[in-house]
């Protein structure tokens, strides 16, 4: 691939990924969002402000592993299936898997919607690497995709963060205020959960953010979760007048 055929680069230090992911999903345009970590190589599809597949290098998070630690099949179903995946080009292993009667289908499908969750929920934890987003068409030759709304995604991946550092570094200070933003037209149909609503309701321009995550539904680590998500989905701004330093305990 030519550089050229890229459309964004960037690092994760520089831009966090709910950012990079916003930014896709404002514009709505179809493509693989690429990160790259020493070894390790991580895709991201998205198609029509979903993200619709993830796939890993890592062997730890390959379907097949995926589905012995879940316990839907054993070690030696697994090193069965892989020989006869090897000897079947171009095949499927979960397709593999079927066909040798390890795996119904219903099981199979459950289990690669919960292995691409977790391969893209561990992305939010990524605190370095390479970042590339390159515009193409859907993922075409896999027989089940997700289907998660971006948004929802960022929501959800934000709140799965596991060192508060990451998110206290870019929210501001202790005394930092938060202003509610008009909902941005792609996001007009975002559906929030009730503790998301009654956070985001909170937000009037006055209350400072540690007022806001102390005085939210849920713990102030995750209400400091929640409205990381909503500054990056830009449904709500810091006003950048406002400062100090957050002496938050975000905890889990």
């Amino acid at each position: 691939m030519s550089s050229d055929e890229f459309v964004y680069r960037s690092d994760l230090e520089k831009t966090p990924l709910p950012e990079i992911l916003a930014t896709v999903n404002r514009y709505g345009v179809p493509g693989v969002l690429e990160l790259v970590q020493a070894n390790v190589v991580k895709q991201v599809y998205l198609f029509d402000g979903d993200i619709i597949f993830a796939t890993s290098t890592d062997r730890g998070e390959s379907l097949g592993d995926y589905l012995v630690r879940s316990g839907e099949i054993t070690e030696a179903e697994l090193q069965e299936s892989s020989y006869a995946l090897s000897d079947s080009p171009g095949a499927r292993h979960g397709e593999i898997l079927v066909k040798m009667g390890f795996l119904d289908r219903e099981k199979l499908g459950a289990a690669v919607r919960k292995q691409v969750q977790s391969i893209l929920w561990s992305l939010f934890n990524w605190k370095q690497g390479q970042v590339s987003f390159k515009v193409g068409s859907a993922k075409d030759d896999e027989v089940f995709k997700i289907k998660i709304p971006t948004a929802r995604a960022i929501v959800a991946g934000c709140r799965r963060i596991e060192d508060p550092k990451m998110i206290t570094a870019r929210m501001g200070g202790r005394g930092a205020l938060l202003k509610m933003l008009p909902r941005p037209p792609h996001l007009e149909k975002f559906r929030l959960e009730s503790d998301e609503r009654e956070l985001l309701e909170l937000v009037d321009g006055k209350k400072t953010l540690y007022e806001l995550c102390e005085s939210g539904p849920a713990s102030a680590g995750a209400n400091a979760r929640i409205l990381y998500a909503f500054a990056e989905l830009q449904m709500l701004t810091i006003d950048p007048s406002s400062s100090g330093k957050i002496l938050i305990q975000v905890r889990g």
